[in-house]
């Protein structure tokens, strides 16, 4: 073993005491936690939301952590796996509600047009979310059917059986064009550190 991977597997180490310490409600191990995750997590979001937006949600994940971290078990994976896929899920979880305010706030804009066709559509109402343009970029190259999918689940907050009832469409097609944008959306954003969490 040389000296990164002992380093590395110290830090798991220390972080895995500081999980046991916080199932047992100790509140020094949360801010512990928040010391070693804040920059990281504050980082991503602000690459997908506004600074006030990524302020908000990395105080909402921490709070997650404090209610839900007697759900993480790490005999079924890393606790770096399983935290961020919960700041993932805050993040998507927003996103719906960021974009009401955010076309209601157009909406109130002087100079926006009346007629509804000079207004966004849902797709692009909810690309414009994003400040990165890597991720947008990424969106972007998705086929129509697959970026569709994607935008109206995971950021519109439908579930894939809604969908498929909107589209009258199979809900085994909805779930074959999630599963290949994903796939496609992990290519693309592979060395991106969004897509380490996506």
């Amino acid at each position: 073993m040389n000296f990164s991977q002992e380093s590395n597997a110290n830090k798991d180490k220390e972080v895995l005491l500081l999980v046991e310490r916080l199932q047992q409600g100790d509140a020094a191990a949360l801010a512990a936690l928040y010391d070693l995750y804040a920059g990281r997590v504050h980082a991503i979001l602000l690459r997908a939301v506004e600074p006030g937006l990524a302020e908000e949600l990395l105080q909402d994940a921490f709070m997650a952590l404090w209610q839900k971290a007697g759900l993480y078990d790490s005999t079924r994976g890393s606790f770096n796996a399983w935290f961020f896929t919960l700041v993932r899920h805050r993040l998507y979880d927003a996103l719906p509600r960021y974009q009401k305010l955010r076309v209601e706030n157009s909406l109130l804009a002087p100079g926006v047009g009346e007629k509804a066709s000079e207004l966004p559509g849902p797709e692009d109402q909810i690309l414009t979310l994003f400040r990165d343009s890597e991720i947008q970029e990424a969106l972007k190259a998705l086929p129509t059917d697959q970026r569709e999918v994607i935008i109206r689940t995971f950021f519109g907050g439908l579930t894939q059986r809604e969908l498929a009832e909107q589209l009258d469409v199979p809900i085994t097609t909805i779930k074959g064009r999630s599963r290949l944008a994903l796939q496609r959306l992990r290519q693309i954003l592979a060395k991106g550190e969004f897509g380490k969490v996506l």
